[in-house]
């Protein structure tokens, strides 16, 4: 009798498989810092506290705003106010924030209006035994002609961006899975184009004193305090097989690491990425970062 039928018969529940696939926000940690992946992903580390405590409500805004077009298919919600509330409870929208969701909304139809993209799936799951991953949206125009769509919202869009995408990971990734998603989906692979990038930006801007919500909304989205963008990146233009080959040695790595053959490189670098602290600085530096400056008296003078 084998272990697992052992476990089932005294009633115990057999221990669920590990996870070993790689996604590409794990393959961006991996390659940034081997040892804060291991401690993320392998090792399972507790958070330190001064990353447990900080503020991530901004993430809100993205969350809600891609929730809202795939429930409604990328077309115009037929009751925003119900989503938006939702959003509110489920996806830790800040009430003061649902006005600026609502525009960027707004904006992203504007844009997508009569461009001719039909959806054909929102948040397509990636289904291969070494990667993991969900793509925003697939779609098509009537003659049969399609694409992968990545959604992303940002506080500003720099037009030197729109040069990196064609050698952007993420987007080369899910490319190279488009003839499993051509067979899934009844399309013509041949017709694949490529990817399109949607952004939309965000806002600081303020609802005033004398203003309605409505007019709020629409001040964010005809004066373009909120802006969409739409970048077609051309197949041609790619480096769809190279970013594969590479995404499949960096899997190897990552199993390596997870089975202990090899002990991770730490990144020093890598330790205040994107403007704040990581989240395991401790393990690297002995002590929390707020302890850091505390305990060595750290004096930080600035300009008035």
């Amino acid at each position: 009798m084998s272990d697992q039928i052992e476990m089932e018969a005294e009633g115990i529940d057999s221990p669920q498989p590990v996870d070993t696939r790689l996604s590409y926000s794990s393959q961006s940690l991996l390659t940034n810092c081997q040892q804060r992946y291991v401690y993320y992903k392998v090792d399972k580390v507790e958070k330190d506290k001064d990353a447990a405590a900080r503020d991530d409500s901004h993430f809100a805004i993205g969350k809600s705003f891609h929730y809202i077009l795939e429930v409604s298919n990328h077309e115009k919600p037929t009751k925003i106010g119900a989503l938006l509330e939702y959003c509110v409870q489920n996806e830790g929208l800040k009430e003061e924030d649902c006005a600026l969701v609502h525009g960027m909304v707004l904006q992203y139809l504007r844009l997508r209006a009569d461009s001719g993209w039909i959806a054909v799936k929102c948040e397509h799951v990636i289904k291969h035994e070494s990667v993991i991953g969900f793509i925003d949206l697939i779609e098509k125009k009537e003659n049969g002609d399609w694409c992968i769509s990545d959604m992303k919202t940002a506080a500003t869009f720099y037009p030197t961006k729109i040069a990196q995408l064609p050698s952007d990971v993420q987007l080369n990734l899910y490319a190279s899975f488009y003839k499993e998603i051509a067979k899934e989906y009844g399309l013509d692979p041949k017709k694949f184009l490529g990817c399109r990038y949607l952004v939309t930006t965000k806002s600081k801007a303020k609802q005033q004193a004398k203003e309605s919500y409505n007019d709020f909304v629409m001040r964010l989205v005809n004066k373009k305090h909120v802006k969409s963008h739409n970048i077609f990146i051309p197949k041609a233009l790619m480096r769809i097989k190279e970013t594969r080959a590479e995404f499949m040695a960096n899997h190897k790595l990552s199993l390596k690491l997870r089975s202990k053959k090899l002990k991770p490189t730490r990144n020093y670098t890598y330790c205040n990425a994107f403007f704040k602290g990581c989240d395991y600085f401790s393990k690297c530096h002995g002590m929390e970062y707020s302890e850091f400056l505390e305990t060595n008296k750290i004096v930080v003078e600035s300009t008035k």
